[in-house]
């Protein structure tokens, strides 16, 4: 009993020293919410990846979406550090639906995709 009650005791004032220690470490807000973000912008970029394997789809509609998924997954591998320092500066909220719409406007400010999808389009659908 007593030791059940001293390891409650231990595991207790490692997470409160344990906390107030990373503060002291000398870790800033800014630089949790960079890797957060980062985070973030990487599972953005897999989820890309993952749609971009469809491009040898027989629908037209789920190619032109691969080809899409395609350039936004390496616009965003390009600009990775671009796009954490340009979510850190809109003070996006920690919200996954929030941060996919301003990666998306990044994106759309960035990249003039017609004429990228237009080429690619063509030559998906010239095979």
């Amino acid at each position: 009993m007593k030791r059940k009650v001293l390891i409650a005791i231990v595991g207790t004032l490692l997470v409160v020293f344990g906390g107030a220690l990373n503060g002291m470490c000398g870790e800033t807000e800014d630089g949790r919410l960079s890797q957060i973000y980062g985070a973030f912008v990487d599972n953005y970029i897999q989820k890309c990846e993952a749609k971009a394997d469809m491009l040898d789809s027989g629908s037209l509609n789920i190619r032109q979406s691969a080809i899409r998924a395609t350039v936004k997954g390496a616009f965003m591998q390009s600009n990775r550090t671009t796009v954490i320092k340009y979510l850190m500066a809109e003070n996006t909220p920690l919200n996954a639906d929030r941060l996919e719409y301003h990666l998306n406007q990044k994106y759309a400010e960035s990249v003039f995709p017609q004429e990228v999808y237009a080429l690619l389009l063509k030559e998906y659908t010239d095979q």
